[in-house]
């Protein structure tokens, strides 16, 4: 029931965007098309966000069924599947609801909403996130070409976050049997709620992993020291890709170089079944941001469009 009133409420989103673009002339990028399907197959070699990764790597075998209605409007959803030693799961679904439009010759991007569902034992760095409102505004000016992703989460509290790029698309080969190399530049700036928020859950998780009434009761709240939107990473990736017919094979290996140390302060309170209670500050930064390291990983993935 929950997930019905969210996908009504997207759709009545999107539909308004849609109406607002063709208020202002533009194009779409096709609306002649045949509504087609597509099944991608993927296997992700560690998650990483924004620059930062958990200190047990933790590959993803990815699914995605997408629906492209032909007309600009798309849907996905996608099934994500730990693939950790002892820790196999199905770990958090997405689904997608999208428009892609067309501005001229040159200009084309996209107007989105995502929805997210997480497993109880998920541990992912962007876990509270549970929603998202985004958007892409591309520009080819031939040689090159400009991106840029503005995106709207929310949490506990809500985030931006801003992802402005550049890359350049190589083809070789025919129509329907052709190379294509897209080596890119991309770099992300992001508020940190979401950090505060999934830092809090996990402490306040393990400190109360027994439900005691005896025992005293200890609560952790963590602030980020230093708020604002900050450079987090910059992204270095060089998608490969092969099609032949109905049949694409990606490889992407990508180049995360993490910025800006993300420094955290924490309060945790205890309560003493008498009544009484205490609390401590301490500093709660993690040694991976102190520590900041490059990470590298990769996503191979084939998919057949019907």
């Amino acid at each position: 029931m929950h997930l019905f009133k969210y996908f009504a409420s997207l759709t009545a989103f999107l539909i308004l965007s849609i109406n607002t673009i063709n208020a202002q002339s533009i194009s779409k990028q096709d609306t002649s098309g045949k509504p087609s399907f597509k099944l991608q197959l993927d296997y992700l070699s560690n998650y990483v966000y924004n620059g930062r990764a958990d200190s047990v790597k933790a590959p993803y075998q990815i699914t995605t069924a997408t629906v492209n209605f032909g007309n600009g409007i798309y849907a996905n959803f996608i099934a994500n599947y730990l693939l950790t030693p002892n820790d196999k799961r199905f770990d958090f679904f997405q689904l997608d609801v999208g428009y892609e439009y067309k501005l001229g010759q040159n200009i084309t991007g996209e107007i989105y909403g995502s929805k997210y569902f997480y497993s109880n034992q998920s541990n992912l760095l962007n876990g509270d996130i549970t929603s998202d409102f985004g958007a892409t505004l591309n520009y080819d000016l031939g040689f090159l070409q400009f991106n840029n992703t503005l995106d709207l989460f929310f949490s506990g509290k809500s985030d931006f976050q801003f992802m402005p790029g550049i890359e350049k698309s190589f083809e070789f080969g025919e129509t329907n049997s052709k190379w294509e190399i897209t080596p890119g530049i991309y770099s992300v700036f992001s508020s940190l709620n979401y950090y505060e928020s999934t830092l809090t859950r996990r402490l306040n998780a393990l400190k109360n992993q027994k439900n005691n009434p005896a025992a005293a009761n200890v609560q952790s709240a963590t602030t980020i020291t230093d708020k604002g939107i900050k450079l987090l990473d910059m992204e270095c990736s060089l998608p490969i890709s092969y099609q032949k017919g109905a049949w694409s094979i990606i490889l992407t290996p990508t180049l995360a170089i993490p910025f800006h140390p993300i420094h955290t302060t924490t309060v945790n309170s205890t309560t003493l079944p008498n009544g009484s209670s205490s609390s401590n500050t301490f500093d709660s930064t993690p040694y991976s941001e102190k520590n900041l390291g490059n990470q590298f990983y990769f996503q191979i993935g084939l998919n057949y469009k019907f």
